[in-house]
């Protein structure tokens, strides 16, 4: 069994552009690395410089995107030549995703996948056209041949992967959390409680329906809106912003609806802090990292069976809504109704089971021992 073993780990971005994807493989790398050698082979963006210095020195090697694919020839020389015993790809449908079969034939040496949701039944039926020829035409169905194991964040994502017709084993390693040091809740500075949506700004995500549930609530039940107000955190992706403002305009909700922007670091923490409750009315996720930190934080929750954490419901930390404006109207009239001690105690058992099911240090040994396994194996073939 080797002492060390070492990881070249690939992926899109290090940097905010990779959405929750950034938060949850920084907080997997910085735990990993105290038993594992990594090295990130990425991209330059442009919130690059501003973010890299969250990676803890973790070594990671920046190359140039010119266009949507992400190839370079460079990154691929400076992978072959790390010479590491894995190669994991996190995501999915660029040349990250194209390189394992590169890879395989150049090294022979064993290959982890994490789609981090990307085989999803809704991204796979609402992808682009140029996602779709690439996966469908050019290199996916190759790259998934070569790929020797796959990292599921889910059951569901489990049963993704088989359902797109993929036979290699899969190993269940969830995405973890790090509870904050104080959560000592902070009161919104207008007074009013925060139902919190914090996410990318995309039609995946449900946040136009939420407002739509929100514009329902106010003329069928105004009185259940009384001192709340929605807290709308996120950044943009292909002008998505501006329909939902059109949709606040439209439904006259300008003193509901609030929108931050995407908000970081100590910016974002004082959201949750001072929000009495979050919501994910998304469409589909591999593990939304969102939800284990509003858990971190002691808020209660509402979110779809597509969030993939039916342990939520079963420990009655989450409320249940379905991506249709009545069912997230429903279920946002149960929530407001509640009295502030039911919805604090939601809170607790979220807080419960992030912190016994969904640490770090338990997904990092996971991930090692699969590392281990694997390397172990591929040393006996050679």
């Amino acid at each position: 069994m080797k002492d060390r073993i070492k990881v070249s780990l690939l992926t899109s971005s290090v940097s905010r552009n990779a959405g929750g994807l950034f938060d949850a493989l920084k907080d997997m790398c910085l735990v990993l690395r105290n038993t594992i050698d990594i090295t990130i082979f990425s991209y330059r963006d442009e919130h690059t410089e501003s973010d890299i210095h969250q990676w803890e020195g973790i070594p990671i090697k920046l190359f140039e995107s010119k266009n949507f694919f992400q190839y370079s020839a460079e990154l691929k020389q400076a992978i072959l030549l790390d010479n590491a015993d894995v190669l994991h790809v996190h995501g999915l449908w660029r040349y990250p995703h194209a390189f394992i079969s590169t890879w395989k034939k150049q090294t022979g040496k064993p290959v982890v996948v994490t789609p981090h949701g990307m085989l999803d039944p809704y991204i796979l039926q609402n992808q682009g056209t140029i996602k779709r020829v690439l996966g469908d035409l050019l290199f996916a169905k190759k790259a998934f041949r070569n790929s020797d194991y796959f990292q599921a964040l889910s059951q569901k994502e489990w049963e993704d992967i088989r359902a797109y017709g993929l036979k290699q084993p899969i190993t269940k390693i969830p995405n973890g959390i790090n509870l904050p040091t104080a959560a000592d809740a902070l009161a919104r500075p207008d007074g009013r409680k925060s139902l919190l949506f914090l996410a990318r700004l995309h039609p995946k995500k449900g946040v136009d329906l939420l407002i739509e549930a929100i514009a329902k609530i106010r003329k069928t039940h105004p009185d259940l809106l009384h001192n709340w107000v929605l807290d709308i955190v996120g950044w943009a992706q292909e002008n998505f912003d501006e329909k939902l403002k059109e949709l606040v305009k439209k439904y006259e909700l300008n003193d509901l609806v609030v929108f931050h922007g995407g908000l970081f670091d100590e910016e974002k923490k004082q959201m949750y802090k001072q929000a009495s409750g979050y919501i994910l009315p998304s469409h589909g996720e591999g593990l939304p990292m969102t939800i284990l930190e509003a858990w971190a934080y002691q808020l209660p929750v509402l979110m779809t069976p597509m969030c993939n954490l039916p342990e939520g419901f079963e420990s009655k930390a989450a409320l249940k809504i379905d991506t249709d404006v009545d069912a997230i109207a429903s279920g946002l009239s149960t929530f407001f109704a509640m009295s502030a001690e039911e919805r604090e105690a939601m809170g607790q058992r979220g807080y419960q089971l992030v912190k016994e099911h969904f640490t770090w240090e338990s997904s990092a040994k996971k991930l090692q021992d699969l590392y281990e396994t694997i390397v172990n194996s591929n040393d006996k073939k050679i």
